[in-house]
């Protein structure tokens, strides 16, 4: 069941953190436990597959990649359907160790860390096209207009784009107050509510996505708490 309160974007309290700040790092970690109590993983690995179906991705990019520890455990579980894949993890921070970087390499990856502002990106000249864009609880951060110009500079880079987001629900909204049972530390608190008041219900990501009659695209619940969108270019 969907929220009435119209979708909500207010700045989140990581975002306003030192990368070394303890708070920061302990919310980091909390995010993980957040993924495995949302399934995030499996969730995002059946939308790729129904993304990926009939061809085999060989560059692929993350935006807001974090730690790059998702996107590892994805590689781990796809690199030997998708051998020598190119990676991007692509954040305005630099959070990705050595060690992740190796696991990627173990299996047959090749990581490439792009420090830089998502909308820096966009402004750059470089549009080699991308099979896979994918984002992983970051496009609620950003207003209509804002998704609208971001989702416009997606679709003009990409074959793919699959996004997985906080789904705006009043089921979502109540975990969204219980995260603490999960050990999650006063940052996660407050900003697991924020995200739920700024995710997605319905078709509103379908709605922002430009040029609709050259791709199929699928909006939809996705486990308890999750919201997928993606968009398939249609060949031509």
């Amino acid at each position: 069941m969907g929220l009435s309160l119209p979708r909500r974007v207010e700045p989140e309290l990581l975002d306003s953190l030192a990368v070394e700040d303890p708070r920061a790092q302990r919310s980091r970690q909390d995010l993980r436990r957040i993924h495995r109590a949302m399934a995030t993983l499996s969730i995002v690995q059946h939308a790729l597959d129904c993304c990926t179906a009939g061809f085999r991705p060989r560059n692929l990019l993350e935006l807001g990649a974090g730690d790059g520890s998702l996107m590892l455990r994805l590689a781990q579980r796809r690199s030997a359907g998708w051998p020598d894949a190119r990676i991007t993890l692509l954040d305005r921070l630099n959070l990705v160790t050595p060690q992740t970087l190796e696991g990627f390499h173990k299996v047959g990856w090749n990581p490439c860390v792009m420090t830089v502002d998502i909308f820096d990106w966009l402004a750059e000249s470089d549009n080699t096209p991308l099979d896979v864009v994918f984002a992983n609880l970051f496009m609620h951060h950003f207003s209509p207009d804002e998704l609208t110009r971001l989702l416009a500079g997606i679709a003009m880079r990409c074959r793919v784009f699959l996004c997985f987001e906080p789904r705006r629900s009043s089921l979502t909204l109540v975990g969204s107050h219980l995260v603490g049972f999960l050990g999650a530390g006063p940052v996660t608190r407050q900003d697991a509510v924020s995200s739920v008041h700024a995710g997605f219900r319905a078709k509103e990501l379908s709605k922002l996505w430009p040029n609709p009659q050259d791709w199929v695209m699928w909006e939809y619940s996705a486990g308890l708490f999750g919201h997928c969108f993606f968009a398939i270019r249609k060949d031509p």
